[in-house]
């Protein structure tokens, strides 16, 4: 698992993008969210997920929110 933050998300158009820890720039699909946080997703939100690649680049799967305690 990657650790990283929400750059941005748009739950209308169901995409956005993960910055990394190495400021990487992750596109996300609403396709490879495994878990929202209670709010959904906001920007800056911490969060891990796997990396696949695909024809059109790399792309977050398994999104899911840190939980924080």
């Amino acid at each position: 698992m990657t650790a990283g933050r929400i750059k941005w998300y748009n739950e209308k158009k169901g995409y956005g993008f993960i910055t990394t820890d190495q400021n990487e720039d992750i596109f996300l699909h609403r396709s490879g969210i495994t878990e929202f946080g209670h709010f959904g997703f906001q920007e800056d939100d911490p969060v891990t997920f796997d990396i696949k690649e695909t024809h059109q680049g790399r792309q977050a799967c398994n999104v899911k929110p840190v939980k924080s305690y």
